[in-house]
């Protein structure tokens, strides 16, 4: 692999301070340059959101086409966009009833290629997200499954009733499994007269992968795609793939969240649905279908996979092995499961040194702090506006992928989304009482690009979900044109420094001192080097830096600051390192 020289002695791990790590710069004179996806910026789009281009209120392919100068702007390198499959929009293109062909309210595979051609003509990546897990019950496959004609017989799980409930005369279900979205994980069918699995809604039928054909017909789809040029795919849902074919009931989680109820997901443990052995084997074989293409051309595919399992153990396995890779990196959401309102620099430093710890020897770190299923950065943690700078220095800087959910450069916030406005099935079917703990509407809200109606997303009367009402303020063309500083000002220049020998080939070296005020973490390649410094506290913080880190001097260059920085300092002026002052909740890079 072109890579592999840097990759392997650059995260040979070094221990410093109790609370810090280091790694070592590459000791190559002339290190070897990193593969695409290693050093692009992936961006997520949620196409719903983005950009409505004729006016029905929805994102569409044309919208997003219309704003690739946004991505050149933030030197985005990859775009990942959610499903734009054909859907019936149960679970807004989770639900897939063709795998080969576009959603009509996205547009057409036409629509598809265009996009695809722009964006390669900008030298920028395009990643689909695919779901191999289910398909909608829209789907023909399904169909054909419910009457039993040939291999689909069995491409869905399909289960007798335990028996009759005597009192309503109803069909109990198998077992007491739970769909994610609540409520029992299996609908019967009448015309078949038996339940069907399915782990998200009842629209979403699993597939069944202990019958060889249906892997063969996901992969075929996966190829059509690769075919239309795609460069890799965000593998969704990975741990749900198999079952245990006792399809036994599932045990209750003594460690449950305290208002979880019978009918929730949470309530039990996943042994027998989640994390299985054939999960692996399905995703080497993926893995294999990609590798031949890379190795056809040199154009390397990659696969990304989300897998929230319970422990970063398990999911380093992930990675596969030299012998058998899987995934190119499984999507770390650390600084969203552990990191939580009322966390300190130890918390942040805690995730970014178990990571290089346990991540195995050879592979690639990646860092995120949000997508479609998680609150958006700013309203997780904090009002301050410096957070969001903050949290993007860290995924931009910090050795490994960047990845960032649309939005985030601008420090959109989540909606208030009222009971009667909203539409995400896992909000919906827990009812009004308690859609707020489970809906993900509110970090799904179209993009803010201007101070015009809806935003300049959509010409619409109304858009498919609010428009958060802070837009007029917090937009793309606002932030662009201030004359203060802006959180889209701040991602630009966090993203001018990953074009540099420093950030691809340099050092790293983490500490957080002991009371959890401040985290930082330096970067240091022959000699040039930058240091990121932040203050996740609500009290003024002072560091003398080189007493906390390794080759730092006693002078540098104010690179950037959060926005709102305090006190008062210029970008540009060269301060003493041995007297770094950082307003509550605030973060400053110097540059050396």
């Amino acid at each position: 692999m072109a890579a592999a020289r840097f990759i392997i002695p650059f995260l040979a791990l070094v221990f410093g301070l109790a609370l810090g790590i280091k790694l070592p710069q590459n000791p190559d004179e002339n290190p070897e340059p990193l593969k695409w996806w290693q050093q692009e910026i992936i961006y997520q789009v949620y196409p719903r959101s983005h950009q409505d281009s004729d006016g029905d209120g929805v994102g569409d392919l044309a919208g997003i086409q219309s704003r690739l100068d946004h991505f050149d702007e933030l030197g985005v390198g990859a775009v990942w966009i959610s499903p734009i499959y054909k859907s019936p929009m149960k679970d807004f293109g989770y639900d897939i009833s063709n795998f080969t062909d576009i959603e009509p309210q996205f547009g057409t595979l036409e629509s598809f290629k265009n996009l695809s051609s722009a964006l390669k003509e900008r030298n920028i990546k395009l990643i689909m997200d695919f779901v191999p897990n289910h398909s909608s019950d829209e789907h023909p496959w399904f169909n054909m499954s419910i009457n039993r004609e040939g291999i689909y017989d069995d491409f869905y799980v399909w289960k007798d009733p335990k028996g009759i409930n005597s009192t309503t005369g109803e069909p109990i279900p198998p077992n007491n499994w739970m769909s994610v979205f609540g409520g029992s994980a299996w609908t019967f069918n009448e015309q078949r007269q038996q339940f069907y699995l399915h782990q998200f809604v009842a629209g979403q039928p699993d597939l069944n992968y202990e019958n060889p054909e249906v892997t063969k017909a996901i992969l075929a789809a996966v190829k059509f795609w690769l075919d239309m040029g795609v460069d890799g795919f965000r593998v969704d849902a990975v741990p749900h793939l198999f079952e245990n074919q006792t399809f036994a009931d599932e045990p209750v989680d003594p460690n449950r969240p305290p208002t979880a109820l019978p009918t929730d997901w949470a309530y039990y443990q996943h042994i027998y649905t989640y994390n299985l052995p054939g999960v692996f084997d399905f995703l080497a074989r993926f893995r294999e279908l990609l590798d031949i293409y890379t190795w056809a051309d040199g154009i390397e595919r990659v696969m990304f996979v989300e897998a929230g399992v319970p422990t970063l153990d398990l999911l380093m396995e992930y990675y596969g092995t030299p012998e058998r890779p899987i995934a190119h990196f499984p999507f770390n959401f650390e600084f969203i499961n552990r990191v939580k309102s009322g966390f300190n620099g130890t918390n942040i430093g805690d995730v970014v040194d178990e990571w290089f710890t346990k991540m195995p020897e050879g592979q690639w770190a990646n860092w995120l702090v949000g997508n479609h299923d998680n609150g958006r950065v700013g309203s997780r943690f904090s009002p301050s506006a410096g957070i969001v700078d903050a949290f993007n220095a860290l995924v931009l800087l910090l050795p490994g992928n960047a990845v960032t959910y649309y939005g985030e450069e601008i420090g959109m916030q989540n909606a208030n989304i009222s009971w009667e406005d909203t539409v995400d099935p896992a909000g919906c079917q827990v009812g009004p009482d308690r859609y707020q703990q489970f809906s993900r509407d509110p970090e799904r809200t179209p993009m803010h690009w201007n101070d015009d109606q809806n935003a300049g997303f959509s010409t619409a009367n109304k858009t498919w979900l609010p428009m958060h009402p802070d837009y007029p303020e917090v937009n793309v063309e606002a932030q662009k044109n201030s004359t203060e500083n802006s959180h889209l000002k701040v991602y630009q220049l966090l993203s001018a420094l990953r074009q540099t020998d420093v950030w691809r080939y340099g050092s790293l070296e983490s500490q957080a001192p002991e009371n959890g005020s401040l985290f930082g973490f330096s970067r240091i390649y022959n000699g040039k080097g930058f240091i990121c410094l932040f203050n996740f506290v609500d009290e003024i913080q002072t560091i003398n830096v080189p007493q906390v880190f390794e080759n730092i001097p006693q002078n540098a260059t104010v690179y950037s600051t959060s926005v709102g920085f305090q006190p008062e300092t210029a970008v540009g002026t060269t301060i003493g390192t041995d007297n770094v002052v950082i307003g509550a909740r605030h973060s400053i890079i110097l540059e050396f």
